[in-house]
C-alpha cells in the first residue's frame, strides 16, 4: 500500500493543481464547487480537500482488496472473516484521510500567515510549494495514520467534522463572509 499511497498522492496533488484552472476554463455553478473562484485563501483550500476525499474513495477499495488477499495467503478466508477485515481495514484508513483533511488546512494556513507576518506575503513559487507541502504532510499523515491504526477508532467522529469543512467550502463560494480569508488578495 506505500507505493500505492505515493503514487496517488502525486496524482491527487497533480489533480488539485489542476483544479486551480477548472473554473476559470469552465466557469459555471458546478465547477465552483471544486475548484477555486477568486484568489482568497479559502477557495484554494478546495485543492487540498476534493482530491483527498476523492482519493480516499481510490484507497479505501484498495485496501480491501490488500485485506482480502492477506486473508487469502493465510488460508483464513471466510465470507465473515472477510467482511469484517474489510470493514475494519476501510475505518483504519478513513481514519487517516479524514485527520489528513482536517491537517492539511491547518497547516497551510498556519504557514501562509505566518509568511504573511513575517514576510509580508507570499510569492507564486512560495504559493505552490506550500500547496505540495500541505498534500504531501496530509498524504504522510494518513498513511501513518492508516498503517499504525491509531485513528481507526476516530473515523466515525472525524467524519462530521470533515463533512461540516466541506459544505463550509461550498457555502462559502456562493456566500463569503466579508472576512480577509475569503478575500482575493489585492490586485489577486
Amino acid at each position: 500500500m506505500k507505493k500505492v499511497f505515493f503514487l496517488t498522492a502525486v496524482l491527487a496533488s497533480l489533480a488539485g493543481a489542476a483544479l486551480h484552472f477548472l473554473h476559470d476554463a469552465l466557469p459555471n455553478a458546478l465547477t465552483a464547487l471544486i475548484s477555486p473562484v477568486n484568489e482568497s485563501v479559502w477557495e484554494h483550500l478546495k485543492l487540498l480537500y476534493w482530491p483527498m476525499l476523492l482519493s480516499g474513495f481510490f484507497l479505501s477499495r484498495r485496501a480491501g482488496k490488500e485485506a482480502r488477499r492477506r486473508l487469502e495467503q493465510i488460508g483464513e478466508y471466510s465470507a465473515t472473516a472477510a467482511a469484517l477485515t474489510v470493514v475494519r481495514e476501510r475505518h483504519r484508513l478513513w481514519g487517516g484521510i479524514f485527520a489528513a483533511e482536517l491537517i492539511m488546512p491547518v497547516f497551510l494556513l498556519g504557514v501562509y500567515y505566518l509568511l504573511q507576518r513575517w514576510f509580508g506575503g507570499t510569492g507564486l513559487a512560495v504559493d505552490v510549494l506550500l500547496y505540495f507541502a500541505a498534500m504531501a504532510l496530509g498524504y504522510a499523515a494518513a498513511y501513518g495514520l492508516y498503517r499504525s491504526g491509531r485513528a481507526e477508532s476516530a473515523a466515525p467522529w472525524l467524519l462530521l467534522p470533515v463533512v461540516f469543512y466541506g459544505a463550509a467550502l461550498v457555502l462559502f463560494t456562493f456566500a463569503a463572509p466579508g472576512l480577509s480569508i475569503f478575500q482575493p488578495p489585492m490586485g489577486g
